[in-house]
């Protein structure tokens, strides 16, 4: 497969791939997104906007149950770690202060609930592109009260003094991994690794945190919502973004597009990498542009590498300055010349098709859960 726009996580818990454009409180300032809007009346949109209109009734009350959670399963772990001969400090957690349309924008851009284009958000006009190019974006800044990235996921409050951490930097390499085994249920296997590893928070095994899992159950589990319990076929409609990105009819339209804008003096020519498990990466078509958009500082200079830490704020952030305004106008107007919008959006809408017609009943019985769940509140 080729390079993802942005790996899809759920929503219940949103993780972050490679960074997300900044949720600025000014609804005027333009957003840069990695994909874009499908257009109305495509095939899943009736299950994706009641998925959305069922989470948006009912996910405030789950995440409240979910943030009551956490918290009692702090203090179960630090009552079980008391009594097995360790100090262990319950971590705070609190919620990020989000109005409604940053929620719907991060939710959209890494979600799963949203139907989308992938390609990146255009203006529909050159006049509108001309004036905010591919939109803002700040690299690996969230735009969110109190909180940050942190290996790849959003991290709420500010990182400060890890009393657990200052607590096993005490302990000897022995009674670190007594510690280890206790709170997670995990052990040195001898050879770097550890055994037991992921069991703990789905509740298995004897550990302090399995124990408090068992102990308090995920409201998730007991109320869930339509798109956990559909998981599967709510991920298959997901997944048509990628596999249309991976059609061999889209590689062909990226193709064209890509020898347009060399024309124009921007080589945004597909790059090819090693995934994991040795898996051909390809990354292709406007995303190309959007990077080199982003790579591109204020004065013209270009990072070597996307995403590059040490590169200038302005070589790896979108600040609508003038170079990057020229790499979205050639991106619009290529995307114009090849018909690129219309194309890819009949290589999507027949993927929908034939995803409507292979799980018609299972799609039925999605929205008969949906109206059920909401009935019940």
């Amino acid at each position: 497969g080729r390079l993802r726009r942005g790996r899809l996580r759920r929503v219940v818990r949103v993780h972050i791939h490679n960074a997300v454009p900044r949720l600025p409180a000014d609804d005027a300032v333009r957003r840069a997104t990695f994909n874009s809007d499908v257009p109305p009346g495509m095939p899943l949109e009736p299950y994706y906007a009641a998925l959305r209109h069922e989470a948006s009734l009912l996910r405030p009350g789950i995440e409240q149950a979910e943030a009551q959670r956490t918290a009692d399963m702090e203090d179960e772990v630090a009552r079980c770690m008391s009594a097995a001969g360790f100090t262990y400090y319950p971590v705070e957690t609190s919620e990020p202060a989000l109005d409604e349309s940053a929620r719907a924008l991060l939710e959209k851009e890494v979600g799963w609930l949203w139907d989308r284009l992938p390609v990146p958000q255009l203006g529909d006009t050159r006049e509108d592109v001309a004036k905010h190019g591919y939109g803002q974006w700040e690299a690996f800044d969230l735009g969110l009260s109190g909180a940050r990235l942190d290996d790849g996921a959003i991290a709420l409050g500010e990182p400060g003094p890890d009393p657990n951490a200052e607590y096993t930097a005490t302990l000897s390499e022995a009674a670190f991994n007594a510690y280890l085994k206790a709170l997670e249920g995990v052990e040195p296997a001898g050879d770097g690794t550890w055994t037991g590893d992921g069991l703990a928070f789905s509740g298995e095994g004897d550990s302090c945190r399995a124990q408090a899992a068992r102990k308090f159950p995920d409201p998730v589990l007991e109320r869930p919502l339509s798109d956990y319990v559909y998981q599967d076929l709510v991920g298959g409609m997901a997944e048509i973004s990628w596999q249309v990105d991976d059609d061999p009819s889209t590689l062909a339209l990226d193709r064209e597009w890509a020898a347009c804008m060399l024309e124009r003096g921007f080589d945004a020519s597909e790059e090819r990498g090693t995934g994991d498990g040795g898996v051909e990466r390809i990354s292709a078509g406007p995303v190309q542009a959007f990077q080199l958009a982003m790579r591109t500082g204020a004065d013209g200079r270009v990072a070597a590498e996307y995403g590059d830490p040490d590169a200038p704020e302005d070589q790896r952030s979108l600040i609508q300055s003038g170079p990057e305004i020229e790499i979205a106008l050639a991106d619009f107007d290529c995307r114009v010349e090849t018909d690129y919008m219309n194309r890819l959006i009949a290589i999507q809408t027949a993927m929908e098709t034939a995803f409507v017609e292979e799980n018609r009943s299972a799609l039925d019985e999605l929205l008969a859960a949906i109206e059920a769940n909401i009935a019940v509140g």
